[in-house]
């Protein structure tokens, strides 16, 4: 299995980098997820510190609304595109320095305003930069995430399962991140409001993200102190044959809610691993 890790902010400060992740690679960890922004400008002392103990990095637009409608913005214009063929030269150099391509998880564009306009710009910009990867030979790999609904937010593209399988459909070359922590967080808030999971979307599932729910706290909790049915869905993933990481994606403050950070992280890592584990036990023993 191949077991990865979000930094988000307050996992990995600037003063313990190193402590932090020989943790993570003491707890079998072989990738890091680091937030990249338009620029191009990632932590890149912390993904050396990652090269050196041979975990793969992958990438995350960054969390914050606006920053990530700047992923969105002048991409069609002449500026805009040269800026992100400067990221593209970025991230296939760091691939080939890793030997793995660079994945990047890029969320749908919300523009507060309208549903539709913001599929359509996704779709329109996602296409762009896949065939543009293709067409450079980028060691590239975009994945699109599914995004948690919010009855606050009904303008949010990305919250129902069909829009993703829908977007990738007419984008091959476009992969799934599927955080499993919103998908279950979506069907929790109203079980109508997404449709079932389709073979398709399984299928195109490169990456995940993992974390659990509760309506108390929310979700980015640590697997096994919630309401998502790891079990199921990792089985799910498992029978599809998948092989993408298994990334966990937790918030650092409401961790402290159940004990240290790190125990609280080696807790989680295990109960992945052993979910995991248990779910090839099981299909081994319906053979």
């Amino acid at each position: 299995m191949k077991l990865g890790f979000s930094l988000k902010p307050g996992w990995c400060s600037s003063d313990d980098t190193e402590s932090f992740l020989d943790f993570l690679s003491d707890a079998g960890v072989n990738s890091v997820e680091l937030t990249l922004p338009s620029s191009g400008n990632f932590d890149h002392k912390t993904a050396e510190a990652a090269l050196t103990r041979n975990m793969t990095v992958t990438f995350h637009i960054i969390w914050d609304s606006k920053a990530s409608w700047d992923w969105y913005r002048g991409w069609n214009t002449e500026t805009g595109r040269n800026g992100f063929d400067r990221l593209l030269n970025t991230l296939d150099v760091w691939a080939k320095r890793q030997k793995n391509p660079a994945l990047v998880v890029i969320h749908p564009c919300d523009n507060g305003r309208n549903r539709q306009q913001g599929i359509t710009t996704t779709v329109d910009f996602c296409r762009w930069l896949v065939e543009r990867t293709t067409m450079k030979k980028h060691k590239v790999q975009w994945v699109i995430e599914n995004m948690p609904h919010d009855p606050n937010v009904p303008s949010r593209p990305g919250d129902r399962v069909e829009e993703i399988d829908n977007m990738i459909k007419s984008m091959p070359g476009l992969g799934i991140c599927w955080d499993i922590g919103h998908w279950h967080l979506t069907r929790s808030i109203n079980p109508t409001w997404s449709s079932p999971l389709t073979n398709h979307f399984i299928a195109h599932t490169a990456h995940t993200h993992i974390h659990d729910y509760t309506s108390k706290l929310g979700d980015h909790l640590p697997p096994g102190h919630g309401t998502v049915p790891l079990t199921t869905a990792l089985h799910r993933l498992h029978t599809a044959g998948y092989n993408g990481w298994l990334t966990l994606e937790l918030d650092y403050n409401k961790a402290l809610h159940f004990s240290k950070p790190r125990d609280v992280a080696r807790d989680a890592l295990t109960f992945v691993h052993k979910t995991w584990t248990s779910t090839m036990k099981t299909e081994i023993g319906h053979r």
